[in-house]
């Protein structure tokens, strides 16, 4: 039975001028956590798509459409996180003005990200807005029944699902329910704002928290204990020691879902980003090995005791190792899904191809290089700086490709130039993990 315990502000009466800026602690709240950030920049990147198809592709309204499904989507997911984390923490009724000052930030970001959308959208030019109501709705709905039950968000992986089905379902609804749409996310928005102000401490809510906590939430539940997620974790031992079995999981399901996507984009003749999102999704896993590492940075003395290593110098050498087995799988995986894009994209050739796995290959062992040098939360949080200088470089190649129909000469160089800077830097860090200790970061 779950206990649950109405979240209420400090009796102290607060003095003059409290809560003039509901937006102090932002970056804490919204930005040193990695589930909050992993959805920010998901959203971000899809944002970032759409700006840049608009302007140098406008004619292309679906992949417009679907960015901004992406980006809806995450926001979505990012709020329904920061709803499940306010329900999970005690503190919530300690701190006077907490639950005000989260509910505010969550509101403004998603409002915020949402106006963005809508200017999008509307420079197109496209004559219904049913697709973008849609997405709204199916993110309002999500973050409704989060509140209404935490374990749902659990099932935000299938929420990602509709991205590339939205589009297809409006063309086959009749008008009448099209030109209704806009009053669903009105219809949602009343609701969450009703069950906000019954928001209570939730134990589930915390169980969800904790676990997201320690693995760095991404975008789906923990699998269990599956013998092929069990068996690629073990594969990626001791690396994935502090991850689990969401490692593997991702490890399998993403490749599942890009080859997925890859057919669905051809069915429907959409040029769907798949090899840009797959790669920033690599790249995030790898941050995600560090993550984990200095947030659970007191089981490493658990680790270093089982009989696997003959004492630091060989659990630093094993999970040294373990990286790199990493990185060939990240490289195996990029080199597979680009073949298989390549068959439906005759712009992909050889050197396109080279360029998109390399572009992955130094970004991913950047993130891990960095993310072992790490010593705080701070610092690994700063390492994921590689993901969005990885994503403005791989996209602008892109772009590039795509109204050239070639990619400069100069990102091929670029790609080496920092394979190169990534070896020197893996090396580097190996001498760097538990420098201090494995007691200590």
């Amino acid at each position: 039975m779950n206990s649950r315990h109405p979240i209420t502000n400090s009796q102290t009466k607060p003095g003059k001028g409290a809560f003039r800026n509901p937006y102090k602690g932002f970056y804490s709240i919204w930005i040193r956590d990695f589930g909050s950030l992993s959805f920010l920049l998901v959203a971000l990147l899809g944002l970032g798509l759409a700006v840049l198809t608009l302007l140098t592709k406008p004619e292309k309204v679906e992949v417009i459409n679907l960015t901004l499904g992406m980006c809806i989507l995450s926001v979505s997911a990012t709020v329904a996180w920061q709803f499940i984390k306010l329900t999970a923490s005690e503190h919530a009724a300690l701190i006077p003005h907490y639950r005000k000052q989260v509910m505010v930030q969550a509101i403004s970001v998603f409002i915020l990200m949402s106006l963005i959308c809508y200017i999008v959208f509307e420079s197109t030019e496209q004559e219904s807005i049913g697709t973008l109501m849609l997405f709204f709705s199916i993110g309002m709905g999500f973050i409704y029944v989060c509140l209404i039950k935490p374990q749902r968000f659990n099932l935000s992986v299938f929420v990602f699902v509709f991205i590339p089905l939205a589009p297809e379902v409006i063309v086959y609804l009749p008008e009448v329910i099209v030109s209704y749409l806009v009053l669903l996310p009105v219809l949602l928005g009343f609701l969450i704002d009703r069950q906000l102000l019954r928001l209570s401490w939730n134990d589930d809510a915390r169980a969800i928290y904790l676990n997201g906590l320690e693995t760095g939430w991404m975008i789906g539940p923990i699998a269990g204990q599956n013998r092929w997620f069990m068996k690629l974790s073990r594969y990626l031992h001791p690396a994935s020691y502090f991850v689990g079995p969401m490692l593997g999981m991702i490890l399998i399901v993403v490749p599942i879902l890009s080859v997925a996507a890859i057919f669905l984009s051809a069915y429907m003749e959409a040029d769907v980003p798949v090899l840009m999102v797959l790669s920033q999704l690599m790249i995030m896993v790898c941050c995600l090995i560090h993550w984990t590492r200095v947030q659970r940075w007191r089981a490493a003395e658990t680790l270093y005791m089982l009989p696997s290593f003959s004492g630091k110098t060989g659990l630093v050498g094993q999970f040294f190792n373990s990286q790199l087995r990493l990185l060939m799988i990240v490289i195996a995986i990029m080199s597979l899904i680009v073949l298989l894009s390549a068959q439906f994209n005759s712009q992909i050739s050889l050197m396109v191809g080279l360029h998109v796995v390399a572009s992955t290959t130094w970004a991913s062992g950047l993130a891990l290089a960095f993310g072992a040098m790490s010593r705080s939360v701070l610092q690994v949080s700063s390492s994921m700086l590689i993901v969005i200088f990885s994503s403005v470089w791989l996209s602008t190649s892109l772009v590039t490709l795509r109204e050239e129909n070639a990619i400069s000469l100069g990102y091929y160089w670029g790609d080496l130039g920092l394979l190169l800077l990534m070896a020197v830097l893996l090396v580097i860090s190996r001498n760097k993990l538990w420098k201090n200790g494995v007691a200590s970061l």
